[in-house]
């Protein structure tokens, strides 16, 4: 095919064209990113701080995604939104992949932030002493995030291995930011089960004390009798993964960029690549503490372990009253932080 001169300057025109030595050039615009929205089971709380690290390092438009994160009241309202198919893929706990399973719905893991529940238990300062176990929760009422979340099945276990049923053990949602610090001074609740940074924050502020911090293998057996609890992640649905299998390796190599920053960096270092905004409004010297109390809980690079999933399966089976159906190795995916462990770099 021959080009004439007129043509070529009116491509070179579209394309954007200059020169370099008198000769014309073709400088090709940037392909535009792909836009995606997630949902996010909780407002900049470090469960979920993979997906604030990716965002606020730009590691999402490394990978071509333009990513806009929402933030919900819990992992409950995430996982509904990423079912009804208003998002393709959310942040929350796999509690929500169990469930949706046993409804003949398909939501998958495919990665993991945290490899043991990574909250602590709290109660008012006057409380101090009068929480030492499971038992000692019943009667009481418990803040959790929202209905139905990994929190919502937490509390229960944890009155169930010390011998109280269901009925037992009360729960009233109450997000998982700054409403658990209302919900606390107000009475509402006896204990709330908070994430970082709003748990280390209001301990240090003296406005609450840990009934129990969940977040090393030693403190999880205690409560909840296993050493390890597949917690909050990244999850999507297997028709997303069927239809999408390389943009959503894309968001994953952008999560397992984001983690290994976390575990290759100080706090300080991790609170200064954040925004006031990513941050919660803490300052960069509260919430790099608050990074160091929730540090043990987070996975190297977003693997799943098998045993801590089936640890939540087993929990889920009491909190829901049946045996479930769920087949282990259909809620997650291990494949896509597989290939980006071995391929992404900071």
């Amino acid at each position: 095919m021959s080009v004439n001169r007129r043509t070529f300057i009116a491509a070179s025109g579209a394309l954007g064209a200059s020169t370099v030595f008198g000769v014309p050039t073709i400088v090709m615009a940037a392909a535009p990113k792909e836009k995606l929205t997630i949902a996010v089971g909780s407002e900049h709380a470090l469960v979920y701080l993979a997906w604030d690290v990716a965002k606020a390092l730009g590691y999402f438009d490394q990978e071509g995604l333009d990513v806009t994160l929402i933030y919900t009241k819990g992992g409950t309202e995430a996982g509904l939104a990423l079912i009804s198919g208003n998002v393709d893929y959310s942040g929350n706990a796999i509690d929500h992949a169990i469930a949706a399973a046993d409804q003949g719905k398909s939501l998958v893991m495919i990665s993991d932030f945290m490899d043991q529940p990574g909250i602590t238990i709290l109660t008012k300062p006057a409380n101090k002493g009068k929480f030492p176990n499971g038992a000692s929760l019943k009667g009481k009422t418990i803040g959790i995030t929202s209905v139905g979340s990994a929190t919502d099945v937490i509390a229960h276990w944890a009155g169930h291995r010390n011998g109280l049923s269901k009925d037992d053990v009360k729960t009233v949602g109450v997000g998982g930011g700054a409403t658990v610090m209302a919900a606390l001074q107000g009475g509402q609740v006896d204990v709330a089960l908070a994430n970082d940074p709003y748990a280390t924050l209001m301990i240090r502020q003296g406005r609450a004390v840990p009934v129990a911090e969940l977040y090393t293998a030693k403190a999880t057996r205690e409560w909840l009798g296993f050493s390890s609890w597949c917690f909050t992640g990244g999850l999507t649905r297997a028709d997303v993964i069927a239809k999408y299998p390389e943009r959503t390796q894309k968001v994953v190599n952008a999560l397992v960029r984001a983690m290994k920053f976390m575990a290759q960096s100080s706090g300080q270092k991790v609170a200064g690549a954040l925004s006031d905004e990513f941050r919660g409004g803490a300052s960069a010297s509260d919430w790099a503490i608050a990074f160091g109390h929730s540090r043990p809980a987070y996975t190297t690079v977003g693997r799943i372990n098998p045993d801590a999933v089936r640890n939540v399966i087993e929990a889920n089976e009491f909190f829901l009253g049946k045996k479930l159906t769920a087949d282990p190795a259909k809620l997650y995916d291990n494949s896509f932080v597989d290939k980006a462990a071995k391929t992404v770099k900071v």
